[in-house]
């Protein structure tokens, strides 16, 4: 049914639209211009040269490919620390593997997550269920990373994050992916 209305509509379309050049579609208003074409004179063998075509390799533009930035190392730049350098937390934890933050962003987060090779798998926010009771709006950063599938969870406490809450998952990685941080 969608198909057949489709081509109804292409077909309505085709008979009502001018498909003629744009120009020529305004041929029965404007006057005909004469066409006249200049003659062309063709200048004589001895005068005509090809500059040589250089191929040399000095010429090229060169592309530089550098590898991307360790993004574990912008993140502390950036000012995160490792959860586990700030609470008594365990440096990789399987699950969501190597876990940073900014101290001053909690309880809330983003809690950003790398695996062993310091590539990043998931940005986690750490919503309390207190907030959520009180209709809080809770605005988190963005992230430039695209997100490939979200998973959300309730945790009922740990360290750092006291209360009962809910993780949002932001997984940057496929689901298949997730297993460079299951263990």
């Amino acid at each position: 049914m969608r198909n057949g209305v489709g081509t109804a509509l292409v077909a309505l379309l085709a008979l009502i639209g001018d498909v003629r050049h744009p120009a020529a579609q305004f041929a029965p208003f404007l006057p005909p211009a004469p066409q006249t074409l200049a003659p062309t004179a063709t200048p004589p063998a001895e005068q005509t040269r090809a500059a040589p075509h250089r191929r040399s390799k000095a010429h090229r533009k060169r592309e530089v490919v550098r590898p991307p930035a360790n993004q574990r190392k912008v993140a502390e730049t950036n000012g995160y620390r490792r959860v586990s350098d700030l609470v008594n937390f365990p440096k990789f934890f399987p699950g969501l593997g190597i876990i940073f933050v900014k101290p001053d962003t909690l309880p809330l987060g983003p809690f950003l997550c790398f695996d062993r090779r310091d590539r990043l798998v998931a940005t986690v926010y750490m919503v309390p269920i207190k907030d959520i009771d009180d209709h809080k709006s809770l605005d988190g950063a963005g992230s430039a990373t695209p997100v490939d599938h979200v998973s959300l969870y309730f945790n009922p406490g740990h360290p750092g994050v006291d209360v009962p809450h809910y993780h949002v998952v932001l997984w940057h990685v496929t689901r298949k992916q997730e297993a460079r941080v299951a263990k």
